[in-house]
């Protein structure tokens, strides 16, 4: 089975290396709820896609799972 939804692989990889939701909120500097919200996609718009792309650099994930148009 292969695994795309980005709030899917964020949780895959906080389990292996051992990070809790609340170091991720540490690291973009906001609340466990709204992390989980960046990271689950309810939260929209330009703020929330920064934040998805740092939650997935913080973690190793490949942007491109993110859903984020980025300028190139």
């Amino acid at each position: 089975m292969r695994i795309t939804n980005f709030g899917e692989i964020a949780d895959i990889m906080m389990k292996r290396k051992h990070i809790k939701l609340n170091d991720v909120a540490g690291h973009i500097g906001k609340s466990a709820v709204y992390t989980r919200q960046v990271i689950e996609g309810f939260q929209r718009g330009e703020k929330a896609d920064e934040y998805r792309l740092k939650i997935a650099d913080f973690l190793g994930i490949d942007r491109k799972y993110t859903n984020v148009k980025q300028e190139v």
